[in-house]
């Protein structure tokens, strides 16, 4: 998906050469950036430069919506609400019939938006993923869960409002066919096409494809631990146990950029948006069955505490809102996944019916056919639950940590004391050699 648009993104800006020549120099030399230490860096780097980018990207939706940018008409108009007001509305319309403007429509077009919210929000879960990576996972994952959720419900929903202002429902970009394939269709450069300053388009294209590397290299990294990981538990080939010298599932790694080749689907000028819709549809999927594992493996979790009698201030993190939020989170997952298919349904027929399905399919066979192979395997009774696996090695690590601290204070403490030590003997000594001269002065008077 990420190579669709990276793809969408070259496209648009056709100076700096070829698509193929740019993507594939980003598939060779730039996917391989998880798998090299000294470029270890590049992840936090690049999610640092979205953070700046994406308040930048506000602040010049603001601007656009307040009058401050010229328009290409040559005045200052602010938009202000007039996108939200009739006969506009912040609501779009379904692909059945992009006319109706009945209510039916509009809820149509509402619930269409949501695979793309999915899409959106997806990847959020990886971070536990990280966590066998953590330093201090006690202290350093729930710090990092809370800013996460942080910077996504203030800089994610700000930029929604944003979009919502600067750009109307119904442009005709969202239904031109041309202007989608060269990637005009983010709404800010929708916005950025108003203005008189034509350099805005290729800068925020270019953010775009910013973006779009972070979000790749980010999920190779957590797509190869995914499978290191299944390895070790003997649910994948042994043979992406492999690591290199400094610990890095080099295999497991190649496995997962070899799938990034798929972006050459996209090279084809009729073909590349129904290639796209496609990867996110199967995208959208896997990642609403993850978080319907996820969730159901919450509610279990929390059940098997109370029936263990663990107690919750054992925790050093809590969901908050359980279980109204969990089982919210669950019911609303499980119906967006039902009924999204609609859309791919309308516009691609029965291929894109087979692309939003396929997967909850391919899942249910994963499942009994693991079943079927291991018939030991099945659903552990909560009071059987093992809670314990793991914390007792934290434990351990959490104590050597608090008694490397405790042992670099006292070492602190006693370099302290010996300067003190020094400094007080060269004050005695200072004296000492006054007291001295003054004796030797009195005396040679």
């Amino acid at each position: 998906v990420y190579g669709g648009i990276l793809i969408k993104g070259f496209r648009s800006i056709r100076t700096f050469g070829r698509v193929e020549f740019w993507v594939s120099t980003y598939e060779c030399f730039i996917l391989p950036l998880p798998a090299i230490p000294k470029i270890s860096f590049s992840r936090p780097s690049l999610s640092s430069f979205k953070i700046l980018v994406l308040i930048a990207l506000i602040v010049f939706g603001l601007v656009v919506n307040l009058g401050g940018a010229r328009l290409v008409t040559g005045g200052f108009d602010p938009i202000r609400g007039r996108y939200w007001r009739p006969p506009i509305g912040p609501m779009g319309h379904s692909p059945l019939n992009g006319n109706d403007t009945g209510s039916t429509n509009k809820f149509l077009g509402f619930w269409a938006t949501m695979v793309r919210v999915l899409f959106a929000y997806e990847g959020i879960e990886l971070i536990g993923v990280v966590v066998g990576e953590a330093a201090n996972p006690r202290v350093s994952v729930p710090k990092a869960i809370k800013q996460t959720y942080t910077l996504v419900i203030g800089l994610y929903v700000i930029t929604v409002v944003i979009i919502g202002l600067i750009c109307p429902s119904n442009d005709r970009t969202f239904t031109s066919r041309i202007l989608s394939h060269e990637g005009q269709v983010s709404p800010f450069i929708i916005a950025a096409n108003h203005l008189a300053a034509r350099a805005f388009v290729p800068l925020i294209n270019s953010a775009i494809i910013i973006f779009a590397l972070s979000g790749t290299i980010s999920n190779l990294y957590t797509g190869s631990r995914t499978l290191y990981g299944m390895a070790l538990d003997d649910q994948a080939p042994s043979i992406l146990r492999r690591v290199t010298a400094g610990g890095r599932p080099i295999l497991a790694l190649s496995v997962c950029v070899i799938w990034c080749f798929l972006s050459y689907l996209g090279q084809n000028e009729e073909k590349a948006n129904h290639a796209f819709d496609y990867f996110v549809d199967l995208t959208t999927t896997a990642g609403s069955a993850s978080w319907i594992c996820i969730l159901w493996a919450h509610t279990r979790f929390r059940k098997a505490l109370q029936v263990q009698n663990i107690a919750l201030d054992e925790l050093t993190y809590l969901a908050p809102l359980h279980p109204y939020g969990t089982w919210f989170s669950l019911i609303a997952t499980t119906i967006f996944t039902i009924f999204k298919g609609f859309e791919s349904y309308v516009k691609r027929g029965a291929g894109g019916l087979v692309s939003a399905y396929i997967l909850i399919l391919f899942s249910v066979a994963l499942i009994f056919g693991w079943k079927f192979f291991h018939p030991e395997a099945s659903f552990v009774n909560l009071s059987r639950v093992n809670l314990q696996e793991g914390g007792r090695d934290q434990d351990l690590a959490l104590e050597q940590q608090q008694q490397d601290q405790q042992d670099q204070e006292h070492q602190r403490e006693r370099q302290e004391h010996q300067q003190q030590q020094q400094q007080n003997g060269h004050g005695l000594r200072r004296r000492s050699n006054l007291l001295w001269l003054r004796n030797r002065n009195e005396d040679t008077s």
